[in-house]
């Protein structure tokens, strides 16, 4: 039998090098770190946008706590969208880890 994580997250096979995937109801994530950018998370469900609390519930279940990821807008001239229900967090510098 599949792991759940959070007793919500069920691990799913990932097509993608580097990440991890996790389905929970209609939604669905990708979570890993990428070589350049750090933690990365992705989540999307099929017909609509996800929820701040899936949003939220996906961050905190499934990227360590210590790690502070954003939802960014690039310049609209890199702005990208293959999926339109689709969000992404990305890891920023720790503002705490920046004064030490």
């Amino acid at each position: 039998m599949p792991k759940k994580i959070a007793d919500r997250w069920l691990e799913i096979a990932s097509p993608l090098p580097y990440n991890r995937a996790f389905r929970w109801g209609y939604v669905t994530v990708f979570v890993g770190i990428e070589p350049t950018i750090g933690w990365h998370l992705s989540i999307s469900t099929p017909h609509r946008y996800p929820t701040w609390e899936e949003i939220k519930a996906a961050r905190y279940d499934l990227i360590p706590g210590d790690v502070t990821v954003a939802m960014l807008l690039p310049p609209k001239d890199e702005y990208v969208n293959l999926h339109p229900n689709c969000f992404h967090l990305h890891q920023i510098p720790n503002e705490a880890e920046r004064w030490k």
